[in-house]
């Protein structure tokens, strides 16, 4: 008899009844914990820990009803599923092997077991972890291969629509090849198509759902407004200290701000950016519409980048900025993109904006470093830039600027870096 104590992929929905006061404490602290993990802040978490254990009817429950209220909100799928993805890696990594071994397991067995129809993910899950579980294979798996091909799988590349469009796996007639030194990632990949997956199948039941149980409407109503429209400062930025501030704003937007005052035009891109940052930050709405004015309102000579002026068209900058602030159209309150959405989001020849870390060749980034670092400390970072990823050079530029060594932190967002800057 197969012990069953993880479901790391939350295959079996919970039974039984709980309170609703219970149920709404058990998401929103879930929800917080998700926010801190992203940012690389858990140790700032101070709700019930309780609603958070592994496999716990609590942590269940806030999974299975975050996915069903996510499966009709595309806005809360993108920001859940990404987020949820990194629970699910940030357990994997404190498994046992003993763990992990029954882990394997159980997953084929309740896929096995309780699902009568399996789906493409279904089936590739089941063969995936029959193969990690044979002797040889799981020895090496945990014996924290780096780097190797010992071992390999084949899977359909559609399976993991995410890695394909990372380009970090190889292609073999119609199939991609993982190899065992990535299968913490295939499986995190695997885990994030799986709910998605199953959100798909339970969306028109769950539309039904919320739209004739009240109390899911409501509950669905308190998450859209604790995550879109919650409007919590960062800082406090005004047109009279901005100058000041920029020296702790992340090097993606000291760009933007260096190239706004020089040049008194972004590209669309840059601008949304940039001003949602400012808005996070602080920034007030009154101040926004002033900052925004004394730029637009110069001369400029980038017309292939925005050819507006602020004379011509003040209504549509107010109501753009308005919008922004959720006072206008839908009236949600826009977040600034994260990291990952920076560094693989928008490109064009017009499109100044970008991580630094990543779109800037050495000239640009060195020039930018400048303003930071010292001469000697700008060739030592320089000559590392190659070799780590953005988050990691982002977060080693934190520490060399706030000299501090700021332990089990990795810069996700712009707004993390100014919070870590100003705490």
């Amino acid at each position: 008899m197969i012990d069953v104590d993880i479901d790391m992929f939350y295959i079996i929905p919970p039974n039984g009844e709980i309170p609703l006061y219970i149920l709404e404490d058990s998401i929103l602290t879930r929800l917080d914990y998700l926010r801190l993990l992203s940012e690389g802040s858990t140790n700032e978490f101070d709700g019930k820990s309780e609603y958070l254990l592994e496999n716990s009817t609590y942590d269940k429950i806030g999974h299975f009803v975050l996915r069903l209220l996510a499966s009709t909100s595309s806005d809360l799928c993108i920001y859940w599923i990404d987020k949820e993805s990194l629970l699910f890696i940030h357990r994997l990594d404190s498994l046992s092997p003993r763990r992990l071994h029954k882990l394997l397991k159980q997953i084929i067995w309740k896929l096995q077991i309780f699902k009568d129809k399996k789906n493409a993910i279904d089936t590739t899950l089941i063969d995936l972890c029959k193969f990690y579980l044979q002797p040889l294979v799981f020895k090496h798996l945990i014996s924290n291969c780096h780097n190797c091909n010992n071992f390999r799988f084949e899977m359909r590349f559609e399976i993991v629509p995410d890695l394909v469009k990372e380009r970090e796996l190889v292609f073999n007639n119609g199939n991609i090849v993982t190899y065992c030194s990535n299968w913490k990632r295939v499986l995190q990949s695997l885990f994030s198509n799986y709910i998605i997956t199953e959100m798909n199948i339970m969306k028109r039941q769950s539309q039904h759902i919320i739209k004739h149980d009240l109390r899911f409407h409501i509950l669905n109503q308190k998450i859209q407004s604790y995550l879109f429209n919650k409007n919590i400062a960062h800082g406090k930025v005004t047109i009279d200290n901005i100058e000041a501030e920029t020296q702790k704003f992340p090097l993606c937007m000291q760009h933007l701000h260096s190239l706004l005052r020089r040049r008194h035009r972004l590209s669309h891109y840059a601008r949304l950016y940039y001003s949602l940052f400012l808005k996070e930050i602080g920034m007030t709405l009154e101040d926004a519409i002033v900052f925004w004015k004394q730029e637009y309102s110069k001369p400029h000579t980038c017309t292939s980048v925005c050819s507006h002026n602020w004379q011509s068209n003040e209504k549509k900058f107010i109501y753009s900025i308005r919008h922004m602030y959720g006072l206008e159209g839908s009236r949600r309150t826009y977040k600034t993109p994260d990291c990952n959405l920076i560094c693989v989001g928008i490109s064009g020849a017009t499109y100044e904006g970008g991580c630094p870390f990543k779109d800037f060749d050495k000239s640009t980034l060195r020039n930018l470093l400048h303003a930071s670092l010292t001469k000697d400390e700008i060739e030592k970072f320089i000559n590392n830039v190659s070799a780590k990823d953005p988050e990691v050079l982002c977060t080693a530029f934190l520490k060399l600027v706030r000299k501090d060594d700021i332990n089990d932190v990795i810069i996700k967002s712009p707004i993390q870096y100014y919070q870590r800057m100003i705490g």
